[in-house]
């Protein structure tokens, strides 16, 4: 056995705390904490990791978009399957339903004509390119309510945001419409004679259409989600408004203090100006890209505001 010594050494040596262990901050230096390198890490993402050498915030932009993107792609394809099924007759009946309605709005008009007969114009020619960019409109802002609660559960993921739902919707019908215009502009051209006079003013129009139409169905969704009320009245006042579009009516063939009121309808002067930009000198047009500019950029800054205020009112 050992001498005393050594058990007094022993029984030191097994009271003694190991390294790092058993010590107030007092008895010793302490471990110093681990601290992540900021300097490569960027912002957390919607994936909800974080990435090194993004390229500073223009890379990070550029990958915000990319991934907002990619939802609102997965989006679209799933509004189309709910609306349309899986199979290629409903997908098919995306570009047949506007065809189908301009076409009819398009043989009434050529049929009684509303008095209005402008030499070397087609007046069936003429609705189709007229109620088309309504059907847009229309079609964005009357689908619009209801958009949040029918998609109330994807709202439960972070990286789906109420903009992505609503854009989503309404890039479908944008799609639609710009599809079937595109196989009217080629019919006419070939079986017409008639090619669009401009087609860069033609296709700058049907943007502007669709833009202050997603002004308007931002805040209709909006609105819609917080009161049933306004949800029963959105439907009614787009198809009360269509007189004032200037949609299915020439403005030039009005009288110059009722052309003057129409014009004060940013609607009015994007229909002037696809009008123009499909027949050109053939039909006098009146329109302010300008005014159609303020417009659109108010309606879709309140918009996002709306989205942003209902946001704490729904339930999940």
């Amino acid at each position: 056995m050992p001498g005393g010594a050594d058990r007094h050494r022993l029984a030191r040596a097994r009271a003694a705390p190991l390294p790092g262990r058993g010590r107030s901050l007092g008895a010793g230096a302490p471990a110093a904490p681990r601290r992540r390198d900021t300097a490569l890490m960027s912002e957390t993402g919607w994936g909800g990791y974080r990435t090194a050498g993004d390229g500073g915030g223009l890379g990070r932009t550029l990958e915000g978009f990319r991934r907002q993107a990619t939802v609102v792609h997965a989006l679209l394809l799933r509004e189309m399957q709910t609306r349309f099924g899986r199979n290629q007759l409903g997908f098919l009946w995306l570009f047949l339903e506007p065809l189908m309605l301009a076409g009819a709005i398009a043989t009434l008009k050529s049929s009684f004509e509303f008095g209005h007969s402008i030499p070397g114009v087609s007046m069936f020619v003429f609705a189709l390119v007229s109620y088309l960019p309504y059907f847009t409109f229309r079609a964005i802002i009357s689908r619009a309510p209801g958009t949040l609660r029918a998609n109330m559960t994807l709202l439960y993921h972070s990286r789906v945001k109420m903009l992505d739902v609503v854009l989503a919707r309404h890039l479908l019908e944008m799609a639609a419409v710009v599809t079937v215009m595109a196989m009217i502009v080629v019919g006419v051209a070939i079986w017409g004679d008639q090619p669009p006079a401009d087609i860069p003013t033609l296709l700058i129009g049907i943007v502007l259409l669709f833009l202050l139409a997603q002004g308007l169905g931002l805040m209709a969704a909006a609105v819609s989600a917080v009161s049933e009320i306004a949800e029963r009245l959105i439907h009614p006042l787009i198809y009360l408004s269509l007189p004032l579009s200037g949609a299915l009516v020439p403005l030039h063939v009005l009288d110059p203090m009722i052309r003057d009121l129409m014009l004060w309808n940013p609607q009015a002067n994007i229909h002037e100006m696809v009008r123009d930009g499909f027949f050109g000198d053939l039909l006098p047009s009146y329109y302010s890209v300008g005014y159609v500019l303020f417009w659109v950029g108010l309606f879709n800054l309140l918009g996002l505001a709306a989205l942003r205020a209902v946001r704490p009112k729904l339930e999940f």
